[in-house]
């Protein structure tokens, strides 16, 4: 990860991302395309299957995988955006041969131009489940980058929390402090804990610019099971 932080070193600050307005209602650009689309099913006997198919923290990896492209394909019927967000199983690596971390790029074409576009999901595996998600998304003045970061951390509470309802991702969000209007972009941090989850924003920062935002997500009571 810190390889990659160094190739963000010119990214410039994107005031308003701080003021990002994370929601269940989520609008999202990919290639071009706009989707309005709500994570979270209204219908209460929906919300209940939703909250019953989609939980990743706990699960093996490939559940993880599994129920997240599930989850991917609620939200928008755009094949391009489906396919964006989706996490192809087969490029799904081990960070080292030590098998400790299981990481994903989404974004990745490979051209050195398109880095500041790459969002990394880091699934850590303890006894063979996912114990703790870290996801870095990087930090642009581009509009359909922010967009698409707010759908991602739509993807990760949900992944990380199948209990939650929608004012319950929404109030984890502010917390976090990604509603706060802050002078220096290190003070966009925070750390919460709910049911059993905890949550932490970290932003990442070089010269006073902020180049992208990591969010962690783990099992406050490190067993790892839920």
């Amino acid at each position: 990860m810190e390889k990659k932080s160094q190739k963000f070193e010119r990214v410039v600050l994107m005031k308003k991302f701080i003021l990002l307005t994370l929601s269940l209602m989520v609008l999202t650009q990919c290639s071009q395309t706009n989707i309005t689309e709500d994570i979270a099913v209204e219908n209460p006997s929906d919300e209940a299957t939703l909250a019953f198919n989609y939980q990743g923290l706990g699960k093996t990896s490939e559940e993880f995988v599994s129920n997240w492209n599930k989850l991917v394909n609620t939200i928008s019927e755009d094949e391009d955006t489906i396919l964006y967000f989706s996490m192809n199983p087969d490029n799904v690596k081990w960070t080292s041969e030590q098998r400790e971390a299981l990481y994903y790029s989404f974004g990745d074409t490979g051209d050195e131009s398109n880095i500041n576009n790459v969002f990394v999901l880091n699934m850590f595996i303890t006894e063979d489940i996912v114990s703790r998600i870290e996801f870095f998304a990087p930090s642009t003045n581009d509009e359909a980058n922010a967009q698409q970061t707010k759908l991602f951390f739509l993807l990760i509470l949900t992944l990380s929390d199948d209990s939650l309802d929608k004012d319950g991702r929404e109030a984890i969000l502010t917390n976090l402090g990604l509603y706060d209007d802050v002078s220096d972009p290190k003070q966009l941090a925070g750390s919460v804990t709910k049911n059993g989850i905890q949550y932490i924003l970290e932003p990442l920062v070089q010269n006073n610019l902020l180049f992208g935002l990591s969010l962690y997500t783990s099992f406050a009571d490190t067993s790892g099971t839920n």
